[in-house]
């Protein structure tokens, strides 16, 4: 053999290595990358728990908004063969069962010590509980007390007429906390009768209609623009809404979770993530960042401290099953067109 080929001979095998190197380099990066995927109302807790996950493994992990929790899940489903995502935050109990439906989410079944046995709320193993809180009545109270009214205290008080005009909730076609109004009349009052409550309630609803999300409904209670709504119990401790009480006879009980995807790039890193996220260290920066209750009952709570108690709570009935798509199209239909 030559001189010269013996030398292309080296420098082909010296360019396969580098090429095998730098391909195991990169194995090994993509293999610590996690991205973590949820509703854009959840982002400052999403940016803490990948900050906080990634100094602790030393890995990159990175949170990626997108839109509410409907759009979310959405999303999730049209991505779920090659998601660009390996674990998604803010899944909203009563719309998790169509994450599983369609095969979107990994269920490896495992418990986190320190998390009580009735914080787990998916039976499948496949969501785990991340956090909660309460949705209910709030009113103006001293908006109501100058026209001469006393607060409602039931979905049903609602439906008095010196009420008309001064009600609103979340539009549920866009928002997940809309959705969660409809799953707690629906799994109080059956899904019929919940409609034709719907349909009656509809007539007492303020002229602004119903806001698209969070932000404009608290905009809404801020300005005075309406007096009631059915919406998080967290308005009566907010110093932007100073007017605004809870009416604590009961309410619907919000619960998100956490859960790996299935087709996840990095799904092993992606479980870990899940147990950090249930951990101490994680669940004490659930109140701080996401203005919710964490699930563990050694977690840190400030925020949350002076949250209204509901006397009864209201669980969303899971043999309703994955209706929420339907529920949105059958609301656009009957409620906002009808």
């Amino acid at each position: 053999m030559s001189i010269r080929t013996l030398l292309a001979v080296v420098i082909i095998i010296a360019a396969l290595l580098a090429a095998l190197l730098a391909w195991q380099a990169f194995q090994q990066q993509s293999a610590k990358r996690l991205v973590i995927v949820g509703p854009a109302g959840i982002s400052d807790l999403g940016k803490e728990l990948a900050k906080k996950f990634s100094e602790k493994y030393g890995v990159n992990a990175t949170f990626v908004p997108l839109g509410g929790a409907v759009e979310m899940v959405n999303e999730l489903v049209r991505n779920r063969d090659n998601p660009p995502w390996d674990v998604t935050i803010g899944v909203p109990e009563f719309y998790y069962m169509v994450l599983i439906e369609r095969g979107v989410l990994y269920c490896p079944g495992f418990k986190v010590e320190g998390v009580p046995a009735e914080e787990y709320w998916d039976p499948h193993g496949c969501v785990y509980p991340l956090d909660k809180s309460y949705i209910g009545i709030v009113y103006n109270e001293t908006a109501l007390a100058a026209r001469g009214l006393k607060p409602p205290q039931t979905l049903d008080d609602l439906l008095k007429p010196e009420y008309k005009g001064l009600i609103t909730y979340p539009n549920p076609v866009q928002s997940g906390t809309g959705l969660a109004v409809l799953s707690w009349v629906m799994s109080v009052k059956g899904e019929e009768e919940g409609w034709r409550y719907l349909k009656q309630l509809a007539g007492q609803i303020s002229k602004i209609g119903y806001p698209s999300g969070f932000t404009p409904l608290r905009n809404a209670l801020k300005r005075g623009d309406v007096l009631i709504a059915l919406s998080w119990y967290s308005h009566a401790i907010d110093p932007g809404t100073p007017n605004i009480k809870a009416a604590t006879y009961s309410a619907f009980l919000y619960r998100e979770g956490v859960a790996v995807l299935k087709n996840a790039r990095n799904r092993d890193l992606a479980v870990e993530f899940v147990k950090f996220a249930l951990s101490k260290e994680g669940q004490d920066l659930v109140d701080p960042y996401n203005y919710m209750l964490p699930v563990r009952p050694d977690a840190v709570i400030k925020n949350n401290k002076g949250l209204p108690q509901p006397q009864s709570v209201v669980v969303y009935n899971s043999a309703l099953g994955a209706k929420a798509d339907e529920w949105r199209l059958r609301w656009q239909r009957e409620i906002a067109s009808g």
